[in-house]
């Protein structure tokens, strides 16, 4: 696995939002001045900018060789074969057409256009990539693929990688390429990536499916898949942006599916699928947005994973996670806030011995994050537990006696939102929202840890009203714990029953299950009395008779030789007239004014 899909908190809590240490849980006036002192510097910024150009010499952007099956050809002459099926102009543009063959390698900046349909194959004694782009002498590394055809096909095979730049990569246009490498990337880039176009992009990796070490861009109309195999689907360097209404599908047998070192922005229609077999679907090291477009992750362990905070703005959103292993949640962000708003529809579940399907944490003191915000959405959020085999109890609780009682099961938090000494304590904010929420052990819970009790962590409903359980409220939790450390306050609220405060989260008052939604409109009540008389079809033919228009009425209705309406029309267009010809007479006596005198 590479170094860094292992970015790990080191503060002592687990990444599944449950604290180790807590069992729980100057001004121009002179007119037209201003213009003539714009147009001045304008002015002299040119000619500096004009004597410039003629004093730098230009560079050229191009190849300075190209190996085409391993033959190398030197920049300045054109090569290619006599069949056609390739050609290099000598600089940076080679063309394939009907291509079958060895591997095709440049240095400097090469654009590769295919036409029909096209294999290239690396030598696997060569260990080399099958079409490449390196840095030459004078010239740093790119490489640009495009086709002009949806029927234009590129075919890569290589035991290393399919296709690799050692600076920037695009794919564009409406052809389809397919790279697959038996032992490393199927797309590598060690600058940035861009796909772009309406065409269609499938890459199989050993390791990563299409991977950058800088920014990562699809803009595309088309479908791009990425399948990896020890590596993720797709990992991006820094920021991962998808856009452009097209469909992204990503896969990794042993790693993450999506990885990016920056932030993940989804958007534009998109159509995003995300799936791990044996790790996260999605991970983020900075935020994830996702507005108007779809995200559909499974994963294990973890679903989605930000550390920057989750956005969904108009978003359809349906995230899977289980595991056996202790920490499971579906959709979780770090150190800051999941916000979902605007119409965003969001389907979350997991499954495990402590789960949470929504859930944010904060453990750092003085910093923002650890809350929840539902606004104008539909939200479903269950957890469940799994047996995990083990002997004995699976969690432990501590009541306001101090003493710790075995409980039968772990920890299982619909949606949760826990804070420890942060700038806000917890807070879990439903607004004119319909939210379904369960958990095996809590449908909502808000939970803020502190050292002196005076952190509350807390539900906030407008616009919406509890349905279920019939007569739920939200009720508080207070709990004092005694650890090795110190003391411990935790103080939060939940969903339940009755006007006691719960000490445990296991308590028979606190809701598994809880329906949120704004109240329904009440329809109007018709009044018998006021109704309207039922029209006979005997009654209904007279009105329809009586509603016709005779000849002669329709006669009358139009206007007279003497009408009001259409004397004022007649003179307002001779009026019109009459001003048009004075116009025109004054024209023709200037002119002849001026004549005379020249």
């Amino acid at each position: 696995m590479n170094a860094r899909h292992n970015i790990r908190r080191t503060d002592g809590c687990t990444e599944g939002g449950f604290a180790k240490t807590s069992p729980r849980f100057g001004v121009v006036t002179a007119q037209g001045g201003w213009r003539k002192v714009t147009w001045g510097v304008v002015a002299g910024v040119a000619a500096v900018a004009t004597a410039g150009s003629l004093m730098v010499p230009s560079a050229a952007i191009a190849a300075e060789w190209v190996n085409v099956g391993g033959t190398q050809y030197n920049a300045g002459t054109a090569a290619g074969d006599a069949a056609g099926t390739w050609n290099w102009d000598g600089a940076d543009d080679m063309k394939l057409n009907g291509y079958d063959g060895g591997a095709i390698k440049a240095a400097g900046k090469l654009n590769v256009a295919y036409e029909g349909k096209n294999t290239v194959k690396a030598d696997p004694d060569s260990g080399g990539a099958a079409i490449k782009a390196e840095n030459g002498a004078n010239q740093k590394a790119e490489l640009n693929i495009e086709s002009s055809k949806s029927s234009d096909e590129l075919n890569v095979t290589a035991e290393a990688d399919a296709i690799k730049s050692s600076g920037d990569l695009s794919i564009s246009g409406p052809g389809t390429v397919n790279t697959t490498s038996t032992a490393s990337d199927g797309i590598e880039a060690k600058g940035d990536l861009s796909i772009t176009g309406s065409g269609t992009v499938n890459a199989t990796g050993g390791t990563e499916g299409i991977q950058s070490k800088g920014k990562t861009t699809i803009d595309s109309s088309g479908t791009v898949i990425a399948k990896g195999g020890e590596g993720s689907g797709i990992a991006a360097g820094s920021d991962l942006i998808i856009k452009g209404s097209g469909k992204v599908e990503a896969s990794s047998i042993e790693d993450v599916a999506i990885w990016a070192g920056d932030n993940i922005e989804i958007s534009g229609g998109s159509q995003v699928k995300a799936n791990s077999k044996e790790d996260y679907a999605v991970k983020a090291i900075g935020g994830l947005t996702v507005t108007n477009a779809s995200l559909n992750a499974h994963g294990v362990g973890y679903g989605v994973y930000a550390y920057k905070g989750i956005t969904l703005d108009g978003a359809t959103v349906t995230v899977r996670a289980a595991a056996e292993r202790d920490d499971v949640s579906a959709l979780f962000t770090d150190e800051d806030d999941i916000v979902i708003k605007n119409g965003s529809t969001v389907d979350a579940f997991a499954e495990g011995q402590f789960s949470t399907a929504i859930s944010t944490r904060n453990y750092n003191p003085n910093e923002a994050g650890g809350h929840i915000y539902i606004s104008d959405s539909v939200v479903k959020a269950i957890a469940r537990y799994v047996e995990t085999g083990g002997d004995g109890p699976d969690h432990y609780s501590a009541g306001q006696d101090g003493e710790t009682n075995p409980q039968p099961r772990g920890m299982n938090l619909g949606i949760f939102a826990q804070t420890s000494e942060g700038i806000t304590p917890a807070t879990i904010s439903i607004v004119r929202s319909t939210v379904t929420a369960e958990g095996d052990t809590a449908a909502i819970f808000a939970l803020a840890m502190s050292a002196d009790g005076k952190a509350i962590g807390t539900i906030e409903i407008e616009g919406a009203i509890i349905q279920t359980p019939e007569g739920g409220k939200v009720i508080d939790y207070r709990s004092k714990e005694e650890l090795h450390d110190g003391i411990v306050y935790e103080a939060g609220q939940t969903i339940g029953m009755g006007d006691v405060t719960i000490d445990s989260p296991y308590n028979e008052a606190v809701a598994k299950r809880a329906v949120i939604a704004p109240p329904e409109e009440a329809k109007p009540e018709v009044n018998p009395a006021v109704a309207k008389p039922e029209v006979k079809p005997a009654e209904q033919q007279t009105l329809v008779t009586d509603a016709k228009v005779k000849p002669a009425e329709a006669k009358k209705n139009l206007p007279a030789t003497g009408d009001a309406s259409l004397v004022g029309f007649a003179a307002t267009a001779f009026a019109g007239v009459a001003a048009a010809f004075a116009g025109l007479a004054a024209l023709l006596v200037g002119f002849v004014a001026r004549l005379k005198r020249e």
